[in-house]
């Protein structure tokens, strides 16, 4: 028996834990507090199907926007919702998904899953209550975060009916400010919710619960008795942040690996285990990027000391030593690359990991992290325009996008990235111009896809909507179908997703068509695309196998070849002037004028001052086997064309006869016929 139960809720992730839930357990282990973490989201996917209940989890094929998990359980929060106008709004063949997939067998499978999972809910529901009523715990704490909401009031009202003296607390982001405040507003069946990390105030709040006192003053907890002063000041503090990461427990996985386990689902899926080396992000500190929701009022970046994340590192390999482990930091802490990342080089744990970072890497750095066993990252590129970029205050440019993707497949570093567009006042021309660049990068690794942006609470696009040029601010479509019967403006306050109109009254769909193609086209290519160089004595060869390829051969010698590999990063015109010396006699547009063959013909890419190769150098890289018999081939014609060239020189400068020595041959007696037959010398 445990005085505490966590319960994850569908749909949060099957194949991962909770972190959140196993950190707090961990915390309350400290504290001598008896505890359990319970994952009824493993059961209701078994009853749904692995498949459906990823995409609807991961948002792979449903997209997050239909928040379809929240409406499988909206029913239960009213029992007058009949759920038609969801169909026809967001999943039917009339909605935006439904249009895009017209004709999709699998987006009609989906949709229909998606539908009668409502039948499964009452059922599931009945047996959730049953499992925690065997555990007889005093409090229920739930987690929710992106599609857990409705599943977890709805198991907390039936809680409440079922099992009244039991405390019910709600926290996870889905609970942060103001949506926290709203929750207990409208769902009186829930006793508390925690806004914010809930590290600090977890040993406070639950030795409270259990002794019978009063929790309105924990920080960061609202409660029915509180809320409504919440209100009325504007206010919504969370709980106080984590200052000191090195004083967090690690993350205590054992409910959830034994379930999982226990679970059909082992059978044929391999979890993952979660770790976190920071929390916040550094260059959200810095420049907020303008459309991203994330951390909320917990930026302020803070990490772990790298021997304390070598040891935990360590202990998950160890414990779990059949999962992968997956990072959840909102970006790399960069410090890592002078300490941790080397010494998981030289340790080699044989865990491959996986980190948010910005794009603006250094070659070595891409190197490090794949010796390091990070082998995918999360980049945040989202676009191939400086205008665009600036708009989202990335902090990089786009040559460095190309340049960090170039590098990734080099290094064998798979990121995972998508392209953003609908940025109020972006402008057009850019669409075009990244449309046309699109079919030179095709042998890069392609991004997941592209996607027009939306509004997401706490974003600087979000806070900052009217300044920015945004109009009509709402809450997406599905909201109104999930919480039925709740008031507009507490719907607004209950949102994460909200859709807009741009104020000046554009069309984005006018301009972006053209991108979404070429993006459409490169996922489809990139795995038959490539571009090399290769090293050949005083020669590089440039094998060109992108599809429309012209010439798959080009030969670089002498300046041409040094001012090529001197692009292998990016480099302005300036520095290439002064490489090339006496061969660019004109300077900086000497330069130009050499290179722009290269750029037409899409082996370079240039911004107008900086320039940037686009092969793939060999000597670090190893194609695909099926990639390397095709390089050989072009290789062994472009030989063969040389012998050929070769051996028409050398038949067009044979040496010819003076005429004095053909005089003398005249002169020379010859056997045989004197007008023909005798043998010459060749």
């Amino acid at each position: 028996m445990s005085d505490v139960l966590f319960v994850s809720m569908p749909f949060g992730p099957v194949f991962t834990p909770s972190i959140g839930l196993s950190l707090l357990q961990a915390q309350l282990h400290r504290a001598g507090v008896p505890s359990d973490v319970r994952y009824f989201s493993i059961r209701f996917a078994e009853r749904l199907g692995s498949r459906v209940y990823t995409a609807i989890s991961q948002s792979d094929g449903v997209p997050i926007v239909n928040l379809a998990g929240e409406w499988i359980f909206s029913r239960e929060l009213n029992a007058a919702a009949s759920g038609s106008g969801y169909i026809e709004e967001v999943i039917g063949p009339r909605s935006p998904w439904g249009v895009r997939n017209r004709g999709s067998r699998r987006w009609r499978d989906t949709r229909d899953r998606i539908v009668r999972a409502r039948a499964f809910v009452a059922p599931f529901l009945d047996w959730c209550v049953d499992q925690v009523a065997a555990a007889s715990p005093r409090i229920v704490g739930l987690t929710s975060s992106f599609q857990q909401h409705a599943a977890s009031l709805v198991l907390a009202k039936r809680l409440k009916a079922a099992l009244p003296d039991v405390r019910i607390v709600i926290g996870g982001a889905n609970c942060e400010g103001v949506m926290g405040a709203e929750t207990i507003r409208q769902f009186p069946f829930v006793d508390a919710a925690v806004s914010g990390e809930a590290d600090t105030i977890i040993v406070d709040l639950v030795t409270r619960l259990l002794d019978g006192r009063s929790i309105d003053d924990v920080p960061g907890v609202r409660t029915q008795a509180t809320v409504g002063r919440d209100f009325a000041a504007g206010r919504f503090a969370t709980a106080p942040m984590v200052t000191d990461m090195d004083a967090l427990p690690y993350p205590d996985y054992t409910a959830y690996a034994r379930q999982f386990r226990a679970s059909p689902l082992s059978r044929r899926w391999r979890p993952s285990m979660l770790f976190e080396s920071s929390r916040g992000c550094w260059w959200g500190e810095k420049a907020h990027c303008t459309f991203c929701g994330l951390n909320g009022s917990t930026m302020t970046f803070r990490s772990k000391p790298s021997d304390r994340v070598l040891a935990e590192l360590r202990h998950l390999a160890t414990r779990y030593p059949r999962s992968d482990i997956q990072v959840v930091d909102n970006i790399l802490e960069m410090r890592y690359f002078g300490d941790l990342l080397p010494e998981l080089a030289r340790n080699r744990l044989k865990i491959e990991l996986f980190y948010e970072t910005k794009a603006n890497l250094k070659k070595d750095q891409i190197r490090l992290l794949r010796d390091a066993g990070v082998t995918r990252i999360q980049p945040g590129i989202e676009s191939f325009s400086d205008p665009v970029l600036a708009l989202m205050r990335k902090g990089v440019t786009w040559l460095q996008n190309v340049q960090l993707l170039k590098w990734c497949k080099q290094f064998g570093v798979s990121p995972y990235w998508n392209v953003l567009w609908g940025f109020p006042g972006e402008p057009a021309a850019e669409y075009e111009r990244m449309a046309r660049l699109v079919p030179a990068l095709t042998h890069l690794p392609a991004p997941v896809g592209g996607a027009a942006i939306r509004l997401d609470r706490f974003s600087p696009n979000f806070d900052q909507a009217d300044r920015l040029g945004f109009a009509r601010i709402r809450p997406i479509a599905p909201y109104a179908h999930i919480f039925t019967g709740v008031p507009g403006d507490a719907i607004g306050n209950l949102a994460y997703y909200f859709q807009f109109d741009h104020a000046d009254g554009r069309d984005i769909q006018d301009y972006v068509l053209p991108l979404k193609q070429q993006i459409a086209r490169w996922k489809r290519v990139h795995r038959r695309s490539e571009l090399v160089s290769i090293r050949q004595r005083d020669r590089l060869v440039i094998v060109d196998l992108r599809p429309g390829a012209t010439t798959k051969a080009t030969v670089l010698v002498g300046a041409d070849r040094a001012l090529y590999e001197a692009c292998d990063g990016i480099a302005h015109v300036h520095r290439l002037a002064s490489l090339a010396g006496a061969d660019a006699d004109g300077g900086d547009s000497a330069v130009i004028a050499r290179l722009q063959p290269l750029v037409d013909r899409g082996l370079l890419v240039t911004d107008g001052q900086r320039y940037l190769a686009l092969a793939i150098p060999l000597e670090e890289y190893r194609p695909p086997a099926a990639m390397r018999a095709r390089i050989r081939q072009v290789l062994r014609r472009l030989v063969v064309v040389r012998q050929s060239v070769r051996a028409a020189k050398e038949q067009q400068s044979w040496p010819r006869r003076s005429p004095r020595r053909k005089r003398q041959q005249r002169r020379r007696p010859r056997s045989g016929s004197p007008r023909s037959g005798g043998a010459r010398s060749a």
